[in-house]
Parts: C-alpha cells; structure tokens; sequence
C-alpha cells in the first residue's frame, strides 16, 4: 500500500498532497517494505499469477519502493517494466532500485500510460493503491481505457473483511480509516466483468479486468 498513488482534484489539492506523501515518505521510504510485509497480503500470489500470463509490458500504479516491479522483473526479465506514482521520495527511492523499470510522477484518474513505454500496456496492476484513492471507480474507467487490446487490469487490495469475526472486521476498518484507506466492497466490480479471487475472510482481494474475465 502506497499512498502515492491517491488521486486529489485541483492542482492546488495535488501539491499540498504531494507534499504530503514527501514528508511521510521522506521518513519512512527505507523500513516501507518490511513493515507492510505482514499485512498487504495477496500481492506475491498476484504476483505469480501474472507472470503465467503471455504479456510484454506492464505499468503499476502506486509502484511505491518499486517492491512489485522487482519481484516481476526477476520473473519476467525480458518485460518492460514501468511504474507511476504521486509521491517524489518513493520514486526516488523506486529509481535507485529499479534502473531498468521507466518511473514517472503522475496521478492515478488522469496519466497518460502510452507515453511511458511508446505503447499501451498489457496489464496493468494497482496493488494495495486503489483503496486509498477518492473515485476508485473512475479510476477503473480511466485505466480500462490505456489498455492494449486484449490487455487486463490487475487489483489486490484491501477486501470487505465481511467473513472475519464481527470484532476484528470492525477493528480493521478503524485502523483502515487512520490511513485514509477504505476497503473495496463489490458493487465497484459491479458491470465490469471482472473475475474475483478473495483471501481468508475476505481480508483482500484480487480482481482481474479485462480479457481473462471475458
């Protein structure tokens, strides 16, 4: 999860909250990976999904420390990997990780992913960014339209949590809050034909839109 990704209307909004995710991220960009190991549960077997998948580029949405491109690069090392994200620090951090991946500032609802890689992308996957943006449905709409034919849309985030016990779901949704993250509940998948595989307790998901669906 990345908050890099957050999407924000004027550009008066966008600064304050670029600024934002570089004083947070500024901080805490180094310890990211290790402390969010044990709860953005879903993304390596996304992950590995993906990779069986005959595709040849890929841009991802919130890319963070560039912690997802890494793991698809050693997988795919002939793909063509790209990343876009809101906050400065992290795509700092993401460059001097990732050499080979082309990384941009850019906001979620309107980046213009053809010019990243001189074409539309394949996939695209937003992991643990999508929950944490205003119009996550208008973010769908906007990315389902950068595909390459036959391309997909990739999600794992943060689920309803409607099978944990009442008392953790609840407790999850506060800490969810803190963050400014709301969980993705099913009606945003409504009408997009899209194929939805849920972790234990509905604590995340992974939704696939596009081709596969169809």
């Amino acid at each position: 999860m990345t908050v890099g990704a957050v999407e924000t209307g004027t550009t008066d909004a966008r600064e304050a909250h670029r600024a934002f995710l570089n004083r947070y991220y500024g901080l805490t960009h180094r310890i990211y990976d290790a402390t969010r190991r044990y709860y953005l549960l879903g993304r390596d077997r996304t992950i590995a999904r993906l990779c069986t998948e005959p595709w040849e580029t890929l841009v991802e949405i919130g890319s963070g420390t560039g912690r997802n491109l890494r793991l698809l690069k050693r997988a795919r090392p002939q793909a063509r990997l790209a990343g876009v994200d809101a906050c400065d620090a992290m795509l700092e951090h993401a460059r001097a990780r990732c050499p080979w991946a082309r990384l941009m500032h850019g906001f979620a609802e309107d980046v213009e992913l053809g010019s990243i890689l001189g074409r539309a992308p394949d996939r695209i996957l937003l992991s643990y960014s999508l929950s944490m943006m205003d119009r996550p449905g208008a973010v769908l709409d906007h990315l389902s339209g950068q595909l390459a034919p036959g391309g997909e849309l990739v999600v794992v985030d943060f689920a309803d949590g409607a099978d944990l016990p009442a008392p953790a779901g609840r407790a999850l949704r506060r800490w969810l809050a803190r963050f400014h993250v709301s969980q993705l509940e099913d009606p945003l998948f409504a009408g997009r034909e899209a194929e939805i595989e849920y972790g234990a307790g509905r604590y995340w998901l992974a939704a696939w839109l596009g081709a596969r669906a169809r």
